[in-house]
């Protein structure tokens, strides 16, 4: 800005006389810096906004096909829609589907991970909260509790475990993020970072952070070995996040805390750190926020991938996942103890 500045001024006072000793500039230069400025400012910005974590693209570029599954709304039973988790990636684990992206809404729970439901006082806790609303259902990946329902949007990440890919634990994370970055940035100018935020839901260094707040939380996990034929159980990468639109903050974070005080004794959420996509993008009503964002992450994925046709999750795929459901149930992991 500087150099196009002086560069006019320059070529102006070349032709103002020395006897003068002072300077003329024509309005009208003075209005072509500054429409020259305002354009440089806004290249700048739109330079800013590009300037977000692109590491992930590397698997998007790798796989050459994919299939997007939308479900955009929950499965009538709750615990189908964690049980499909696993159908769909059997099914990418043994070749008969692609790697997939699957996009997905769910009634209000709290999903945990299996190593904290294990316990009798955590048991007890997941009774008493699906007597208030909150049924507790288990998620095969790691992490701590996470809040689903009304004001989130759920993304699942599906691959193979392919012997001639090296990913890492950190670019399939970085992959996961990429479409939230990506859509964040090109319709809303925000920045959107990964970082660790203590005292927030689920904590990892794989959280998406703006303004310093978390606003999704991600898990992970690798199943089977790797595929082929040197294998008898061809293998998967389940990646999930789960984002934050315009949930209840408070109340969602009271409830994890609430499984935590009653298992643990412990209180380690801090609703402050956390926020929802509503805290930074306007919208008449909550549902037309969340039909931007669902909307928007469609159309990134679908560009980055580039698939035409969505897909819903198919009848037999309903089916098949029924025998996986009772896995959901925090009781299976009571039997499992036993």
């Amino acid at each position: 800005m500087f150099v196009i500045v002086c560069s006019l001024l320059s070529s102006e006072t070349a032709k103002v006389s020395l006897s003068q000793r002072k300077t003329s500039i024509q309005i009208h230069d003075f209005q072509l810096a500054g429409i020259l400025m305002i354009e440089w400012k806004a290249v700048m910005s739109m330079n800013e906004n590009k300037n977000h974590d692109e590491t992930g693209i590397e698997i998007y570029k790798q796989v050459q096909q994919w299939r997007v599954v939308a479900q955009s709304t929950p499965a009538v039973t709750p615990q189908l829609n964690y049980a499909l988790e696993e159908v769909i990636g059997e099914q990418v684990a043994h070749g008969k589907e692609p790697a997939t992206i699957r996009l997905w809404r769910a009634e209000q729970a709290v999903v945990v991970a299996k190593k904290d439901i294990r316990t009798e006082k955590a048991q007890q806790a997941a009774e008493l909260l699906g007597h208030v609303g909150w049924p507790v259902y288990v998620r095969q990946s790691g992490g701590t509790a996470v809040p689903h329902g009304e004001g989130t949007i759920n993304l699942s990440l599906f691959l193979p475990r392919l012997p001639q890919m090296r990913w890492s634990i950190d670019l399939i994370y970085r992959a996961l993020g990429l479409p939230f970055i990506r859509l964040f940035a090109d319709k809303w100018g925000l920045q959107t970072t990964f970082g660790a935020v203590p005292g927030s839901f689920c904590d990892g260094d794989h959280n998406l952070v703006i303004s310093q707040q978390k606003v999704a939380g991600t898990a992970q996990v690798w199943k089977g070995g790797p595929a082929g034929v040197s294998t008898s159980r061809p293998g998967y990468i389940l990646a999930h996040i789960t984002l934050l639109t315009h949930i209840e903050r408070d109340l969602a974070m009271s409830t994890l805390n609430a499984f935590y005080e009653m298992s643990t004794g412990e209180r380690p959420v801090k609703s402050e750190t956390v926020a929802r996509m509503a805290d930074f993008i306007t919208a008449p009503k909550k549902a037309e926020l969340d039909q931007l964002l669902w909307d928007g992450l469609v159309e990134t994925l679908t560009n980055m991938m580039n698939v035409v046709d969505l897909s819903a999750p198919r009848q037999e795929e309903w089916e098949r996942a029924q025998h996986f459901m009772e896995r959901t149930e925090p009781s299976y992991y009571r039997k499992e103890r036993a």
